[in-house]
């Protein structure tokens, strides 16, 4: 069994990809627009997942502004699947997205081979990159081929 708790942190040109409960609430909590007692929910019941193994988390911290600028969660991990969930600042543009892109692929395909993830919405420079890197996309649904 996949132990995801051990996936962190990873580090890239411009990113540091960390769990949540290694930021300020505060930090948090204004970036994902919630109240402080809902982060701190949101914070716990991720911290709980990757404890079991069952989901992985990340905020991500841009290190040239050291602000975060991305929530990435792949929950349900099961026999080679499970759902990605991706919320992208506005700040970030092409080349950031595919920075981050091409980490998370290298995760999902190399790491830990997950061949099928579901998603309700995928921007579209994630979703490129994941296409490039031989995953076909339909309903909502992005498969190794």
């Amino acid at each position: 069994m996949t132990k995801l708790k051990s996936y962190r942190p990873f580090i890239t040109q411009n990113f540091l990809w960390e769990f949540p409960s290694h930021f300020k609430l505060k930090e948090a909590s204004e970036f994902l627009k919630m109240s402080i007692a809902n982060t701190t929910g949101f914070i716990s019941h991720t911290a709980k997942s990757t404890m079991r193994d069952t989901s992985i988390y990340w905020f991500i911290r841009d290190k040239r502004t050291k602000k975060i600028v991305a929530v990435i969660a792949i929950e349900n991990v099961d026999n080679a699947s499970g759902k990605l969930s991706i919320q992208l600042s506005d700040d970030l543009n092409d080349a950031d997205k595919t920075e981050i892109a091409q980490r998370l692929i290298m995760f999902v395909k190399d790491q830990i081979k997950l061949d099928t993830l579901k998603f309700a919405t995928l921007d579209s420079v994630i979703q490129e990159n994941f296409t490039k890197n031989g995953y076909n996309i339909s309903n909502k649904e992005l498969k190794r081929s």
